[in-house]
């Protein structure tokens, strides 16, 4: 069994990765779902909902115990879903939908930035060279990878760039306040769940309620089907992957671990949207893969 547990342990580095690639798929959902009818505050809070009754049967049948929440750590899932997760959303929806998928995510990589200082404060994680190093190489991998230097004219509002970097604030948010509630034991589908539960909630009085039930009522059962698929893909696999890591390494690699996005995003937005990356993208991608690498293999 130790055995096993070592050899999990080698591994954990992928949870952060396969996050950041749900992540990077989920303007793909908010822009089939824009088109279909439905707007921004809808889209997250229904997202959010839907999450937090899949993780919620996911818990009933696995451990009804991980329902149990002690009433002074209440807060932090309070904080987790209502800052970290919506904050995250909406920021993050009104980005995508201004520009291409992979310039979104390269504004949400600059979270490392963040995570590792708020880390250092809070968790009194050491801000190495190597870590610097890493951060530095992501970024710049990131940057290539939009595509910014020949986006053709692709233009930007000051209000998405500061949306996308208002998002990349609150994902590191998110970060640290689920290390804090890992550090207190809990498990990771009790910090989705509760994330993802009051994350919806704070967003209901927002949305369109009736947008959806008219779109079951008319028939059109595809968009329900898609917002259930983007539930799982953009909220449940990433936000419990996320979390489970917090378990194993350090909030500032995790969340560097996480910078696949930009690369998963320019790969959709290429197959799905024409939106076809240059020799600086695929160079971007390049630098991306090597920080993560260069990050696992870092020397105690």
């Amino acid at each position: 069994m130790k055995l096993m547990n070592q050899k999990l342990t080698k591994y954990t580095w992928l949870l952060p990765f396969i996050s950041g690639i749900c992540w990077g798929a989920a303007g793909i959902f908010v822009r089939t779902l824009e088109h279909d009818g439905l707007d921004n505050f809808s889209i997250i809070s229904f997202r959010m909902l839907l999450a937090a009754l899949i993780t919620g049967i996911w818990i009933l049948f696995y451990n009804r115990h991980l329902f149990y929440v002690h009433r002074r750590d209440f807060w932090l899932f309070i904080g987790s879903g209502m800052i970290g997760m919506t904050a995250l959303s909406v920021f993050y929806n009104i980005s995508v939908t201004k520009g291409s998928l992979a310039l979104s995510a390269v504004l949400l990589a600059m979270s490392p930035v963040f995570v590792l200082f708020l880390a250092a404060i809070f968790f009194h994680e050491p801000v190495t060279r190597h870590k610097l190093t890493c951060v530095t190489l992501a970024l710049i991998g990131c940057v290539l990878v939009s595509g910014v230097l020949e986006s053709n004219g692709l233009s930007w509002s000051i209000t998405g760039i500061l949306c996308g970097i208002l998002a990349s604030f609150f994902y590191a948010v998110y970060g640290i306040i689920s290390k804090k509630v890992t550090q207190k034991g809990y498990h990771f589908l009790t910090i989705t769940f509760y994330g993802t539960l009051f994350s919806g909630m704070t967003m209901l009085p927002f949305s369109n309620i009736h947008s959806l039930s008219g779109m079951i009522v008319s028939g059109q059962r595809t968009t329900f089907f898609i917002l259930i698929i983007h539930a799982l893909v953009s909220s449940v696999l990433p936000y419990a992957l996320y979390s489970l890591s917090m378990r194993y390494m350090e909030a500032g690699k995790a969340s560097i671990l996480a910078s696949s996005e930009p690369a998963a995003a320019m790969l959709f937005g290429a197959v799905l949207y024409a939106e076809t990356p240059g020799i600086l993208s695929i160079c971007g991608l390049c630098f991306t893969i090597t920080a993560v690498i260069l990050l696992n293999y870092e020397r105690n």
